[in-house]
């Protein structure tokens, strides 16, 4: 236990009459400090982290050995940095397939993906990007399917290209700058309107050569996007043709979900405003 400063109460109480341990609110300040910079590359070091949270790098040390014990916090041993651990990961995915977007989505996968013929999967915007919370394989002699936490590009994803088209800027601006060379930002808009107008996002062979995916955005009443459903299949029987039956059942299905989502979506299931501008 932290020692506390004097006339402190020992017992945690803040003044609202609840009591709380001031060592584990402390973990949480140097564990949310690391949360802000989960998309640095590279990953801070202690003193960067201790200096932002502010307190000394030794105190800090300690709480993050904690951390680590507990499978939130890990160390890369070869450049000392550190990042968000396997358990901290876990949370934040129970956390996502908490909300009513996940939940109502999820158990209407199998329906969907029988009535498409082909494996779906339903993505949130979580601290690493579009991340797949939710599937549905169709087996086939080749199976395709998407991986439970996968996060998937923005440029090259059908799935992506939504959150790119619905998101603001400031919340996808770094990772596609991680995709592409920066000059090349100013193009995406282009893509970025496309998928708008057409309300699709569109893969022929983009993310693998072997696979075609499209991709249709889940709205509240404001028109600000919950999260994408996709559709994959293989390139050869997968028709990724805006204007075809697959690319209308996709988005039948999406607009479906938008509307047994509305009643609930002020003030909870919001995951994210509409894109500026």
């Amino acid at each position: 236990m932290e020692r506390r400063e004097r006339g402190a109460d020992p017992d945690g109480d803040d003044g609202s009459g609840k009591l709380g341990i001031q060592s584990v609110e402390i973990g949480m300040q140097l564990l949310a400090t690391l949360v802000e910079h989960a998309f640095d590359h590279p990953p801070p070091m202690l003193k960067t982290l201790a200096a932002q949270a502010g307190m000394p790098a030794a105190k800090a040390h300690r709480y993050i050995v904690s951390l680590m014990r507990s499978r939130l916090v890990e160390r890369d041993a070869l450049t000392g940095r550190y990042r968000l651990g396997p358990m901290a990961r876990l949370i934040g995915l129970r956390a996502v397939q908490s909300l009513d977007v996940v939940r109502l989505g999820a158990g209407r996968l199998p329906a969907i993906s029988a009535d498409l013929g082909f494996s779906v999967t339903l993505s949130v915007w979580a601290p690493e990007g579009p991340t797949v919370v939710a599937n549905e394989t169709v087996r086939r002699p080749i199976t395709i399917g998407t991986r439970l936490g996968e996060v998937m590009p923005i440029v090259t994803s059908a799935t992506g290209q939504v959150f790119g088209a619905w998101l603001p800027e400031t919340l996808t601006r770094a990772q596609i700058a991680r995709e592409i060379a920066n000059g090349a930002q100013d193009q995406l808009e282009g893509l970025f309107a496309r998928v708008r107008r057409t309300g699709l996002g569109v893969s022929a062979g983009g993310l693998n050569p072997t696979i075609n995916a499209l991709s249709a955005p889940i709205l509240d009443t404001d028109g600000r996007l919950l999260a994408a459903l996709s559709s994959l299949g293989p390139v050869e029987q997968f028709d990724v043709h805006v204007d075809g039956p697959l690319a209308a059942r996709l988005k039948h299905h999406a607009a479906a979900l938008s509307r047994a989502l509305r009643p609930a979506a002020p003030g909870h299931a919001r995951v994210h405003g509409e894109r500026d501008g």
